[in-house]
């Protein structure tokens, strides 16, 4: 089979599963010149003519001021497929990557301040160009590589979302090529005759990048199921096993711990404990407090920024005398890893009642008063030691 008919049927995949590409959407494609998103621009061209979505493309490129950078060519070739190709003038760029690896004492341009002024000015000119969506040539291989560079290099399990919605920017970034291997865009390029453009960037095949690529061309060949193995891992949500679903966190001072939950089965169960017939709002932390594996209380919060409200609290009665221990080795955990924060209790005179010995101050916010917690918990532990609640 042709690698274009791969390729598009592997478009077509992705835009099913993770809704890719949106009614009269104008898309701004990021074109380097290299073979993957030369190969996005070709494909994408096409599948803009059968698809049942219709949608705009917007080609751009950014001059990031490398030497030897020449876009002469890529734009005949754009043009060729009946688009301009808009190029965004940024070679202050390079001088600034070259200030820092002077002061950094590095051997080469620093990659992530590159990355983030790329985005930063991808998302401006999506904006000068009147787009909504920006579609990156990030592939199948791209995912896997990025995986493992999180891993090794960041200590934590991610890779890029094959769509994303930037908040701030109003913006929303996909990736079309989430399922296509860079083996069959190597074919397309050679069986479609698409022109690619050598790489001006000084760092080119000289990043930690490649050298995950050369580890892994190392594990594929010798356990040749690997790739395909670790793609359905990063979409087997139902099989994901790791050290945090499995936290069990200690209240101070009791024999109680509690978990954060999000699965879907811990709020049906937190929906029973409540009798409650409305589902959980999925906007809330929910915290779900245990004594020798039994539920014992449910506690919800929000969080903007520094700012924690507390919106519910329900305890079995038998454990409501604990309350003011656990309310207080919430704020106290919460306090470590945020301080300066703002926490809030947004609940009942029954709750407010259990509270007799932390300092609570009555705050307006908005149109309405809450009761707040603003004292260091250090004093608040000295209180509680005079009046043995602990030790």
């Amino acid at each position: 089979m042709k690698a274009l008919r791969i390729i598009l049927a592997s478009i077509k995949r992705a835009d099913q599963e993770f809704n890719l590409f949106k009614e009269d959407t104008s898309i701004c494609i990021g074109v380097s010149g290299g073979k993957d998103s030369m190969a996005l621009l070709y494909c994408l061209d096409l599948y803009k003519k059968y698809s049942k979505t219709k949608f705009e493309i917007h080609p751009m490129v950014i001059d990031l001021g490398f030497p030897n950078s020449d876009f002469n060519e890529l734009k005949n070739y754009v043009s060729s497929l009946g688009y301009n190709l808009y190029i965004k003038d940024a070679k202050q760029v390079y001088e600034i990557l070259s200030i820092q690896k002077e002061k950094q004492h590095l051997t080469h341009l620093p990659c992530s301040i590159c990355s983030k002024m790329k985005k930063a000015i991808i998302n401006k000119v999506a904006h000068e160009l009147n787009c909504t969506y920006v579609s990156f040539a990030h592939h199948k291989d791209d995912a896997i590589e990025t995986l493992f560079l999180n891993e090794i290099y960041g200590g934590r399990i991610a890779t890029f979302a094959p769509k994303m919605f930037l908040t701030n920017e109003k913006i929303t970034f996909i990736r079309p090529f989430i399922y296509v291997e860079e083996k069959t865009i190597e074919r397309l390029i050679k069986e479609e005759n698409i022109p690619v453009f050598t790489s001006s960037c000084p760092n080119d095949k000289h990043t930690k990048r490649e050298d995950i690529k050369n580890v892994l061309k190392d594990i594929y060949k010798k356990f040749p199921s690997a790739k395909d193995n670790f793609l359905t891992m990063l979409n087997n949500k139902e099989k994901l096993d790791i050290f945090f679903d499995h936290f069990e966190f200690k209240v101070e001072n009791t024999s109680y711990y509690f978990k954060h939950v999000t699965d879907l089965e811990s709020l049906i169960l937190e929906m029973n404990f409540l009798k409650s017939k409305k589902i959980p709002s999925s906007n809330n932390i929910h915290l779900h407090y245990y004594h020798e594996n039994t539920l014992i209380g449910v506690i919800n919060l929000t969080k903007n920024d520094r700012k924690f409200v507390v919106t519910l609290v329900n305890f079995t009665s038998s454990y409501l005398k604990y309350l003011e221990l656990i309310i207080y080795d919430l704020y106290l955990k919460i306090y470590d890893k945020f301080n300066p924060i703002s926490f809030y209790l947004d609940v009942n005179k029954k709750i407010i009642k259990n509270i007799k010995y932390i300092p609570l101050n009555k705050e307006k916010l908005g149109n309405k008063y809450l009761i707040s917690i603003s004292i260091n918990p250090v004093y608040i532990s000295k209180i509680f030691k005079e009046n043995n609640l602990i030790k």
